[in-house]
């Protein structure tokens, strides 16, 4: 939880920043000329990071992450209003597999999860010049295991530590680059901050053998924008009243 307020109150911090520094950007987006909602995808790579179990009555054992696949499909939409903190919201479907190995002497086990999940995240923007900027994005995930493999190092070796069904509550910070007028690519990592199920007080990795590993996943968005269709109508900044349109300029140019 303490992860969490410390993310909330650095997002805080940066965005009013960059609402002070960016004023001669460029926008980001033409937000009459586009639809405000569009397809992404990611493909990617997962990552065990290790942790020896704690304790003198652990036998001497060596945990080491290995690298698996990763690939998302879903939908974005920007906020109307455009939000104060927060700009757009997404989610999706994945598939990803956990891999990693452990050795306890000369006797060596390994374990792959692959899974199926949900996800969807809220995302900040904080612009740096005109063709660049920063994403911080929270959000949960389902998982569930569909399939599994696991070789034992030793026979006290935990198996029951990741459940068949997982949620999460997890951070991603990425690079975005708008490479075309209609196409943008985010470089992201993404890490859990809290587990929901199985909850281990408030852990963010899990027990999986004899060790504990901290599941990361970079991936690299493509994430596209098209011309509205006959029956959508963007909003347009209203100078009267200073409504509508007003906050859409504001998220991307962060004035």
């Amino acid at each position: 939880m303490k992860n969490l307020l410390t993310i909330l109150l650095c997002l805080g911090i940066l965005n009013s920043f960059a609402q002070h520094t960016n004023r001669q950007k460029k926008d980001l987006l033409n937000l009459s000329a586009i639809k405000h909602s569009g397809w992404m995808l990611a493909p990617g790579l997962t990552y065990m990071i290790p942790f020896k179990p704690k304790g003198d009555e652990a036998p001497e054992v060596d945990p080491a992450g290995k690298l698996a696949v990763y690939f998302e499909l879903g939908r974005w939409h920007l906020f109307p209003g455009g939000g104060n903190v927060f700009n757009y919201y997404d989610y999706s479907l994945a598939y990803k597999r956990l891999s990693g190995r452990e050795e306890i002497g000369d006797i060596k086990g390994q374990f792959k999860q692959n899974y199926v999940l949900g996800n969807f995240n809220i995302n900040n923007i904080i612009q740096l010049t005109d063709y660049t900027f920063i994403q911080n994005s929270l959000g949960v995930n389902l998982d569930y295991k569909f399939s599994e493999k696991y070789e034992p190092a030793t026979e006290t070796s935990t198996l029951d530590n990741t459940k068949r069904l997982l949620f999460s509550l997890h951070y991603k910070i990425g690079y975005g680059i708008k490479v075309t007028k209609n196409l943008f690519i985010i470089p992201t990592l993404e890490t859990p901050i809290l587990n929901g199920r199985e909850w281990e007080k408030g852990r963010s990795d899990y027990g999986i053998l004899s060790s504990r590993y901290r599941p990361l996943i970079f991936s690299v968005r493509f994430a596209w924008t098209r011309k509205p269709g006959k029956g959508d109508c963007p909003p347009v900044y209203d100078p009267a009243n200073g409504k509508n349109g007003q906050n859409f300029d504001d998220m991307l140019q962060m004035e």
